[in-house]
């Protein structure tokens, strides 16, 4: 591999641990909560209301942080969240107060959303270039998968041997802090400053017409002209859809706890046989896409979400069945880890200039992502409210009509393309 190439994987490689290193300090609550309840006093409640604080912030960061990204190199602006938002671990290793971990969480909605999401959405775009656009995001989903679970099996170790709750969960914030400096240095050396020319600096990163001067050189759109295209629409809706049905796989353990009468650890391993599945999908949907568009590897995604949640929808639970929802969850888990894959390559696809990726970015990102706010009590609302069985079924049956509502969008967005 000559210089150039080695230098152009390396830079990738950081985009990718930029992407889910930065995420790990406000998320410790998704491996640590007990842990974080003793060491800084707090209830489960106080530490879901941290994360409420976290969502509510990032969601109205996206706007903003999309126009950012298309007036500011993205190498400063991912440098700066990376080292912020490692200092703001340095500051919770300390143990703070409940109102100083709130602030700092609000913080980090800042720094993980406003100066990072679109400009990393922007940074990988051009990265793949025309050509490999589907190849570009599957890695970046594929690796995130690899480094989240490299780096949570390292800081499991680095908790083992921190002696008591707290001096572990110290010794984890801080190797977390480490993790995104490491990356914020490895971006600031490796990812080109303008985004429009390759590490080596002799001519567009892919050698693809999309990365030229002129494209950098062109305006920025204005949000009105964002806001009346109607393909960001329905991209902003294939997101929310693919968003709202990956999180409705979390609820797959309990489902199998509860309908399937299965032990928690029954549960554990189906989550970690799914997870699993997220590199190998996300590679294979990437490669698939850069060969037969985007738009078709969704829509088949869609379907067999659709179909999937229908008979979990429509078939009883129970041990005699067991054997169909191993092949349910792979199915379904193979399907959202490719629509995660994928959805941003159709930035390209729909011809959106690169000039408004951050804007565009930003504008589909606070509707796609929205299902932060409902999505995860929902399953509770159900089964709360009309008992497993049926709250189950009514649940998937939600989840069905979403997956037909990506679909539609997706298929217009095909119409668009047949149409120019």
């Amino acid at each position: 591999m000559d210089r150039s190439k080695a230098h152009r994987w390396l830079y990738f490689f950081s985009l990718v641990l930029a992407a889910e290193s930065i995420y790990m300090l406000p998320y410790l609550r998704k491996t640590f909560q007990t842990s974080m309840e003793e060491a800084f006093g707090l209830g489960a409640v106080d530490l879901g209301l941290l994360n409420t604080m976290f969502g509510i912030i990032a969601l109205l960061a996206y706007f903003p942080g999309g126009w950012l990204a298309d007036r500011v190199s993205a190498r400063k602006l991912l440098s700066f969240s990376l080292f912020s938002t490692g200092l703001g671990g340095l500051y919770m290793a300390t143990i703070p107060s409940h109102m100083g971990l709130t602030i700092l969480h609000a913080v980090w909605g800042c720094t993980s959303v406003l100066t990072f999401w679109a400009a990393l959405i922007k940074a990988v775009r051009c990265w793949g270039g025309q050509d490999q656009q589907g190849t570009g995001f599957g890695l970046l989903e594929a690796g995130r998968g690899v480094i989240a679970a490299v780096l949570a099996s390292l800081a499991t170790l680095t908790f083992a041997y921190g002696g008591t709750t707290t001096g572990g969960l110290v010794s984890v914030i801080l190797f977390y802090s480490s993790a995104t400096f490491l990356a914020g240095a490895l971006v600031w050396f490796l990812v080109p400053d303008t985004l429009y020319e390759n590490p080596a600096n002799d001519g567009p990163a892919t050698g693809n017409s999309s990365q030229t001067p002129a494209a950098h050189d062109a305006e920025p759109a204005h949000w009105s002209s964002i806001l009346k295209t109607r393909h960001n629409w329905y991209l902003a809706a294939i997101i929310f859809s693919a968003y709202t049905l990956f999180l409705g796989t979390y609820d797959f353990p309990a489902y199998a706890e509860r309908g399937f009468v299965q032990t928690k650890l029954f549960g554990a391993q189906l989550a970690t046989f799914r997870d699993w599945l997220r590199p190998i999908a996300a590679i294979a949907a990437g490669l698939i896409a850069d060969r037969f568009h985007a738009t078709n590897v969704i829509s088949i995604a869609f379907v067999a979400l659709l179909a999937i949640y229908l008979s979990l929808a429509v078939l009883p639970a129970g041990p005699a069945l067991l054997w169909l929802f191993w092949g349910q969850v792979a199915i379904a888990a193979i399907a959202v880890f490719a629509l995660r894959a994928v959805y941003f390559a159709l930035l390209e696809e729909s011809n959106v200039p690169v000039s408004q990726t951050g804007m565009t970015v930003g504008f589909i990102s606070v509707i796609g992502y929205a299902p932060d706010l409902f999505s995860h009590a929902l399953a509770g609302l159900f089964v709360d409210g009309f008992g497993v069985s049926l709250g189950y079924r009514y649940y998937f049956g939600f989840l069905t009509v979403i997956a037909g509502i990506g679909l539609f969008a997706t298929i217009q967005i095909i119409r668009e393309r047949h149409r120019t």
